[in-house]
Parts: structure tokens; C-alpha cells; sequence
């Protein structure tokens, strides 16, 4: 068996972009790590995933084909999950990292 193979889902790479990219241009939420995780978690429950199996060059090359089907999908799910968490966040304000 091939040992540079790779289970990947190509939404949270995607969602995880799409996080890094939101963040960047907000500046009144939370961006510690529960915050990021909870982010990541509530968008990922409401978008399909995309596993597919690879080698390790590959990733990038098919995520670039995938992106534009489902990019605006991410964009708004992470948008409302960034929304949710800041409005219900995991933990007491006082632990709020904001940069």
C-alpha cells in the first residue's frame, strides 16, 4: 500500500481559508483558539464534506478545481458561524483574544 497517501476533506481546508480570511477583516470578535475551533466546527456541521484520497502533492492542485462550486457556500456558513460564536462564545469575556 501506497504510505504517501492522504484522506483529505477539501470543505474544511476551504473553511479554514475562508476563516484566516474573515478574521483578517474583523476586529470585534474573539480569535483565541476555542473560538476559532467553535468557528470551524458549526460551519463544518453545515456544509457538505468533500473527502477525497490523495497524494501529497496533489492537495492543492485539486482544492484550486474544487474551490469555485462551493466557495460562496463557505464564505456565508462561516460567516454566520463566526457570528453565532461571537454572540455565544465558549468562555468569559475577560478571555477574549482580540488582534
Amino acid at each position: 500500500m501506497e504510505n504517501n497517501l492522504h484522506l483529505k476533506n477539501y470543505t474544511e481546508i476551504l473553511i479554514d481559508e475562508a476563516i484566516e480570511k474573515l478574521w483578517s477583516e474583523m476586529e470585534d470578535i474573539c480569535k483565541c483558539q476555542r473560538c476559532y475551533y467553535d468557528t470551524k466546527a458549526i460551519a463544518l456541521n453545515h456544509l457538505p464534506s468533500k473527502y477525497t484520497v490523495t497524494t501529497k502533492g496533489e492537495v492543492y492542485t485539486k482544492i484550486n478545481n474544487f474551490r469555485n462550486q462551493i466557495q460562496v457556500d463557505v464564505m456565508k456558513e462561516v460567516m454566520k458561524a463566526i457570528m453565532t460564536v461571537s454572540e455565544h462564545c465558549s468562555h468569559n469575556p475577560e478571555e477574549a483574544v482580540k488582534y
